[in-house]
C-alpha cells in the first residue's frame, strides 16, 4: 500500500460528467460511447478505444482521504488532481518534487525533461526558519463540474484527513502542523488561504524542505461538494459512488467486484485530456485467469506475473512484454504484538498472548525458510527482506543488518526460554494455552498462497499449530484495519519519502497503517530526530538505528522485497514503467489497433 498518489503527475482535467456519464445499473453492463466512438469488443474485452487491467481485487473507496487499498489508489490517482509532481533518482533514491516552475532537484530523469506538467503548484517557497510553506496554484484548475480548485479546498480537506471519527490512514501527514504537539492541531493557523491561489502550511517546529513537501501535497477533494456532509455519514456517503474530481479521467461505471470503467475528459487542461478514451479496471481474482485473459488479448495489462510464465506470455499471439521493476514492495506475516480482545474490548494495550514478545516473534522468524519462498516462486526476482527501508533507498538502507537465517533449532530454543513446551500432541503450550492460530490472507493472490503453505510447514516442524485462511480483498484489509486479525500474511507498497510513524507510531489512533500494535518509544523518537534534519543526509544515522531495532523486534516478519514482473500488451505504447508506479504515465499511453499487433 504507497502513501503518496500512484502519479502525482496525472494529467488534470475539468469536465463537467454527472450528468454525461449517469451510474450505471448492475442489470446492464453498456458501455460508455468515448471520444473516438468506438465500442469496445464483446464482453468488455480489450478494443481500440478501451485498455482493460485486470486487478486483483476491486477498490474500497474512490476517495483519497479514505482509500487504502492498492485499486482505490489507482483510480483515484486518476480521477483526482495533485499539488506537485513525483520523480525518482535511482542513483540515490532520493525522491523529488516538481511544480511548474519549481522542482526540489534539479537533477531530473531523462524522460521527464520538457513534459507538459498537470501539478496544481506553480511554485513554492520555504521559509527561511523551515517552520513553514507557501504554495502559489495555478488559477486555470477546475473541477468537473466548472467550480474553479483553489487554495481553501485544501484546507477543508486537510480537515478532514485529520478528523479522528473520519479516521483516514494518512493521520501522520499532518504531524507537524501547528497544534499536533498539543495534540489537536489548530487548522485556523496551521493553514492558511490569504486568496483562492495562496495556500500556506504552518508548522510548530522546524522540518526539512523534503517533508514539508512531502505531508502537504495530499489529494485535495472539492469542498463545495463535500462540505455539508457530517463526518460520521463520510464513510458512507453516496458521494463516494460519485466522485467529483478534476483529473484526466471520470468514473464512467462503477459494478461492485466487477469493474470500473473510467472515460477520458476531452476539455482537460492540466495538461490535456487522457490519451486513451476509457480504461477498465476489472477484478479478476484468480491468477491463472487473469493470465488467460492476457494471452488471448481480453485483457492489456496484469501485474505481478510470476516468472515461470514468462515465456509463454511473451510467445502468445497476441504479443505480451513482460517489464520488471523494484524494490518498493514487500510481503510480510503480520503478528498482532497486542491482545486484540483487551483492546476492543476496554482500550488497554496487552502483550497478545502468543505474539507479544519479541523473542517469540524472532523465533518464528528463524523458523521461516524465506529461500524456499524465493527459490520456489520468485526466483531472481525477489530478494530477502531485513526490515522496511528498501535497498533501493541506497542513501538510508544499512545493508549492515542481515537477515535472520533459516534455524529451526535456534527458533526452538528460543521459543522454550519463553516457556513454550511440547504438549502431549506435539504442539507448543505454556500454562495451559496452545499454541495455535489461523493465519489469514487475501483471495487471488498464489504468491501468497504459496508461500502460506511452506510457513505453515516451517511452523508445524517446531511445534506450531498454524491454520490457513483465505479472505476476499476488501473484508481481509477491512479487518485489518479494524485491527481484527491475530496474524496474517500481506504485502506493503513502501512511500519513497521515508516516514513510517503511520506504519509503527505508538499513538494507534493515528498510526491507522500500524496493524499490529507495535508500540516502541525509541522508534517514535528515531522517526522525530530524523525529520528533524534539514539536511536529509544528516538524518541517516537515525534510520541505520531504526532499522536495527525493527529488526531486533520483528514486529512482522519481513519476508522478500520484489521486482515485480509486470504484463503488457505489445498493443500499449508510450507506456514508463518505474518504481513509482506500474501506471506512472498512464494517461500518456496510446493503443495501436489490434490488428496490428495480432499474429
Amino acid at each position: 500500500m504507497s502513501r503518496e498518489a500512484v502519479r502525482s503527475s496525472f494529467s488534470r482535467c475539468r469536465k463537467a460528467v454527472e450528468a454525461l456519464f449517469p451510474v450505471l445499473t448492475a442489470f446492464f453492463i453498456v458501455v460508455l460511447a468515448g471520444c473516438s466512438g468506438q465500442k469496445p469488443a464483446a464482453g468488455g474485452s480489450a478494443g481500440d478505444s478501451t485498455l482493460v487491467i485486470a486487478m486483483l481485487g476491486d477498490a474500497n473507496y474512490l476517495n483519497p482521504v479514505i482509500g487504502a487499498s492498492v485499486t482505490s489508489r489507482n483510480v483515484y490517482g486518476l480521477l483526482y488532481p495533485g499539488l506537485l509532481q513525483s520523480e525518482f533518482d535511482t542513483t540515490s533514491g532520493l525522491l523529488n518534487f516538481v511544480a511548474l516552475e519549481r522542482k526540489l532537484r534539479e537533477e531530473a530523469p531523462q524522460s521527464q525533461q520538457d513534459k507538459p506538467r498537470g501539478a496544481l503548484a506553480r511554485t513554492w517557497k520555504m521559509s527561511d526558519d523551515n517552520r513553514s510553506i507557501t504554495y502559489t496554484l495555478r488559477n486555470d484548475a477546475r473541477w468537473n463540474d466548472g467550480a474553479p480548485v483553489t487554495s481553501h479546498d485544501f484546507k477543508f480537506t486537510y480537515t478532514l484527513y485529520g478528523n479522528p471519527v473520519i479516521a483516514s490512514p494518512r493521520q501522520q501527514f499532518l504531524a507537524e502542523l501547528v497544534g499536533a504537539d498539543k495534540g489537536e492541531i489548530d487548522f485556523d493557523r496551521a493553514i492558511q488561504t490569504p486568496d483562492d491561489t495562496t495556500l500556506v502550511f504552518n508548522f510548530y517546529k522546524r522540518i526539512p524542505e523534503s517533508l514539508a513537501l512531502f505531508h502537504t501535497s495530499l489529494t485535495p477533494l472539492p469542498k463545495h461538494k463535500w462540505e455539508n456532509v457530517p463526518p460520521r455519514e463520510f464513510r458512507h456517503s453516496p458521494l463516494n459512488q460519485k466522485p467529483l474530481g478534476a483529473g484526466p479521467y471520470v468514473l464512467q461505471d462503477w459494478l461492485k467486484q466487477q469493474q470500473i470503467v473510467l472515460a477520458s475528459n476531452p476539455l482537460c487542461n492540466l495538461p490535456k485530456p487522457g490519451n486513451i478514451p476509457r480504461i477498465m479496471f476489472r477484478v479478476v481474482p484468480d491468477y491463472t485467469v487473469r493470465l488467460a485473459q492476457l494471452q488471448t488479448g481480453a485483457v492489456d495489462v496484469v501485474e505481478n506475473i510470476r516468472p515461470e510464465d514468462f515465456d509463454g506470455l511473451e510467445r502468445s499471439k497476441t504479443g505480451v512484454e513482460i517489464k520488471a521493476v523494484g524494490l518498493r514492495v514487500y510481503d510480510y506475516v503480520g503478528w498482532s504484538n497486542i491482545d486484540q480482545e483487551a483492546y476492543h474490548g476496554d482500550g488497554t494495550i496487552q502483550p497478545h498472548p502468543l505474539f507479544g514478545s519479541a523473542k517469540v516473534r524472532r523465533a518464528l522468524t528463524l523458523a521461516v525458510d524465506r529461500q524456499s519462498i524465493l527459490d520456489g516462486y520468485l526466483g531472481e526476482y525477489g530478494v530477502i527482506a531485513s526490515t522496511d527501508i528498501s535497498p533501493s533507498l541506497k542513501w538510508a538502507y544499512n545493508d549492515k543488518v542481515i537477515p535472520y537465517p533459516y534455524d529451526p533449532a535456534e527458533a526452538v530454543r528460543l521459543l522454550e526460554e519463553e516457556g513454550w513446551m511440547p504438549g502431549p500432541d506435539g504442539i507448543r503450550e505454556k500454562n495451559g494455552r496452545k499454541f495455535s492460530f489461523v493465519l489469514y490472507t487475501n483471495a487471488g493472490n498464489a504468491r501468497r498462497n504459496f508461500a502460506s503453505v511452506i510457513i505453515q510447514q516451517n511452523l508445524r516442524e517446531i511445534g506450531i499449530d498454524c491454520q490457513l485462511d483465505v479472505q476476499e480483498s476488501n473484508v481481509f484489509f477491512e479487518n485489518l484495519r479494524l485491527r481484527r486479525i491475530d496474524a496474517w500474511m500481506a504485502g506493503w507498497s513502501i512511500g519513497l519519502e521515508i516516514d513510517p510513524l503511520d506504519s509503527w507510531g505508538s499513538d494507534l489512533e493515528k498510526s491507522r497503517f500500524n496493524f499490529t500494535g507495535y508500540r516502541n518509544p525509541r522508534i517514535d523518537e528515531l522517526c522525530e530526530l530524523a525529520k528533524s534534519e534539514l539536511n536529509l543526509q544528516d538524518a541517516r544515522p537515525y534510520w541505520m538505528e531504526y532499522q536495527e531495532i525493527l529488526h531486533r523486534d520483528q514486529p512482522t516478519t519481513f519476508l522478500y522485497w520484489i521486482k515485480e514482473a509486470q504484463g503488457f500488451s505489445r498493443r500499449i505504447k508510450g507506456e514508463e514503467l518505474n518504481i513509482l508506479s506500474t501506471f506512472y504515465n498512464i494517461d500518456d499511453w496510446t493503443l495501436s489497433p489490434s490488428a496490428s499487433v495480432a499474429e
